[in-house]
């Protein structure tokens, strides 16, 4: 199963919602896991915003709402994300990572900052044509891509 970002332009929000939930919905009655409320919440919760997220942020954001969600929970739920292509993670550094949705966003890269845990996004116009050149060269198409540059803040001179 995959759900194709081009099909999803037009849709709104709603729709949006309901396209994601549906999709977890048969992910997990195909993969025999359960469909709990909480799991339900935390999609909810990581569709509805349009930010990087870390787990540990995401569970303070959602116990400040009132959510009753463990952190393991939580671990696990982002990890059947993750399976089934729902949230994307960029990792960095040995025990960090964010993660952001993976769907309904335009293509983008990234930025990310290894000393402070900054994730920045951008697009040029110019890597659009570089993936033209490697589709013509390899014969292939590329449904999406991901660039990620590592790096960290320049120190200005004290």
């Amino acid at each position: 199963m995959h759900i194709e970002n081009q099909d999803f332009i037009h849709m709104t929000k709603s729709q949006n919602q309901e396209t994601v939930k549906n999709f977890f919905t048969k992910f997990l009655e195909d993969n025999n896991h359960r469909k709990t409320p909480e799991r339900f919440a935390i999609l909810q919760e990581i569709y509805d915003n349009d930010e990087h997220f870390d787990i540990e942020t995401l569970y303070i954001e959602m116990k400040n709402k009132n959510y009753r969600v463990s952190r393991a929970t939580l671990y696990n739920t982002i990890e059947l994300l993750l399976e089934c292509g729902l949230v994307r993670r960029h990792q960095f550094g040995q025990n960090q990572a964010h993660y952001e949705k993976s769907y309904f966003n335009k293509q983008h890269d990234h930025i990310i900052l290894t000393d402070t845990g900054e994730v920045i996004e951008f697009c040029d116009p110019r890597i659009e044509n570089i993936k033209r050149s490697i589709e013509e060269v390899f014969d292939i198409k590329i449904d999406n891509h991901s660039l990620y540059f590592y790096g960290q803040k320049n120190k200005t001179a004290e």
